[in-house]
């Protein structure tokens, strides 16, 4: 399994959006965290992911990143 070689840097939470609203246009939202100095694993890791299996079941992907301000 890949993801194992990231366990450490990366964070990862899925939410069922049924628990969030039955009107959300997405049935699972994933949630990743990571520090700004990991950024380059996470960037690795996406194609990866991408190339399993499961993959083919997603119809529509936003990638949002965010940053933490002090």
């Amino acid at each position: 399994m890949f993801g194992l070689k990231y366990l450490l840097a990366i964070a990862h939470r899925l939410q069922d959006c049924q628990d969030l609203s039955e009107s959300e246009p997405f049935d699972f939202l994933t949630l990743f965290d990571y520090s700004e100095s990991d950024e380059a694993a996470f960037d690795e890791m996406l194609p990866a992911m991408r190339a399993i299996e499961e993959w083919k079941y997603v119809e529509r992907e936003v990638d949002i990143r965010l940053r933490k301000t002090k």
